[in-house]
């Protein structure tokens, strides 16, 4: 006997139903790890709001030149540095050789704030902050996406809670360049590893116009042009050339800018004398570095941060890319060469991630040791968010 066609029918839509229910929950359980990354960074957010809040029960520091951008309660994410780019987004660019200018802050974040408020209508403190928070979260996603890739769901998730509960993490939802400058960074890494080489070295030029440590994408850049290139070198030298050019474009186009305005293209980098004092050859600065003569003058802390990520980092050779791990070492060594361990020591240390992402190696396997790390991280990062609020330095 014939089997009946509707039931056959009825047997083949219910295969296919189910099938397809298999299939999507296969691909929602690809994006577990991002929804976990989501509550991680939401998590840290959450002790940077709580500490920004608990900071009012401090004695607030007493000068009366301190401002305030606001009476709600992020307007405390508003503090010391912002206002110099408050002032940029709305009056734009100043030098004077007789005392500090804003021409020592790089252009893409005022410039991408400036748009923002354009845009939206917000004012120029609102718009600091939404630049600096949705950057943060594209970080965030970032960060798991391009450390999943390489070392799998558990290291990605790892790292990121490590970055996104260090102490100076705050700066990531406050009004400075961190964040921004960090997604320019990653997406080109993951342009990197699909060959992307002009796209990677045009954000490469964008994070040079965040922060000067942008200038180390440099050899990144070049470094992994020699190394995945099929080119035979007569042709990829040029093309090298190029992309080194372009990475450095946003620190040539704000030098070109401060000499049309102003006659001194370096004013960036002149104008750093009125905050670290008289500068000393580049000669000086490297036998300082070598002898470590930095050390003799900085607290225990921040030494302790730096020293701790330089061997990480170091380590971090022997685990992964050798480009990723060039980056975090020059991340590291640009300012401990050029302004040896100062006290904004903590926020060179954010945004060198593969520190980061070696802690999430070594915590592979161990939730305890993971677990007590990060609960360690959270309470400094609550402490810091306070002291933030009430206007004392911490980075």
């Amino acid at each position: 006997m014939d089997a009946n066609p509707s039931l056959d029918g009825l047997r083949s839509r219910g295969s296919q139903f189910f099938g397809l229910l298999l299939q999507t929950r296969e691909t929602w359980r690809a994006y577990d790890v991002y929804l976990s990354a989501l509550l991680i960074f939401a998590a840290s957010r959450l002790v940077v709001v709580v500490g920004i809040n608990l900071g009012k029960l401090l004695v607030r520091v007493p000068d009366p030149a301190k401002w305030d951008a606001g009476p709600d309660w992020y307007d405390r994410l508003l503090r010391w540095d912002s206002g110099w780019y408050a002032t940029i987004v709305n009056d734009g660019y100043r030098y004077s050789d007789d005392g500090p200018s804003p021409t020592v802050f790089y252009p893409v974040y005022p410039l991408v704030a400036y748009a923002v408020k354009s845009l939206s209508g917000v004012d120029h403190f609102m718009a600091l902050l939404l630049v600096a928070n949705v950057a943060s979260l594209i970080v965030a996603l970032l960060m798991t996406k391009f450390v999943r890739d390489e070392l799998g769901d558990e290291t990605a998730l790892w790292s990121l809670a490590f970055f996104c509960f260090f102490p100076s993490s705050l700066f990531l939802s406050a009004g400075y360049t961190e964040s921004l400058f960090l997604m320019f960074v990653l997406l080109s890494f993951v342009l990197l590893v699909r060959q992307k080489f002009v796209a990677a070295a045009a954000l490469a030029g964008l994070s040079l116009g965040t922060r000067s440590v942008g200038i180390v994408m440099i050899p990144v850049i070049l470094w992994e042009m020699g190394r995945r290139s099929s080119l035979p070198w007569p042709r990829l030298l040029p093309r090298m050339v190029m992309c080194g050019v372009v990475a450095a474009s946003g620190l040539l186009a704000y030098a070109a800018y401060l000499g049309i305005k102003f006659g001194h293209p370096l004013a960036f980098a002149t104008g750093q004398a009125f905050w670290h004092g008289p500068s000393l050859s580049f000669l000086d600065r490297f036998v300082s570095g070598l002898t470590l003569a930095s050390f003799h003058h900085t607290n225990l802390r921040l030494a302790g941060w730096f020293v701790c990520s330089l061997v990480l980092t170091i380590w971090s050779f022997s685990r992964l890319r050798p480009a990723v791990s060039l980056y975090g070492l020059g991340a590291l060594a640009l300012p401990y060469f050029t302004l040896g361990i100062t006290d904004s020591m903590n926020r060179f240390v954010l945004v060198c991630f593969p520190a980061f992402v070696c802690l999430g190696i070594l915590c592979r396997g161990r939730p305890w040791l993971g677990n007590a790390l990060v609960g360690i991280l959270a309470a400094l990062l609550l402490q810091t968010a306070a002291l933030f609020s009430q206007w004392y330095w911490v980075g």
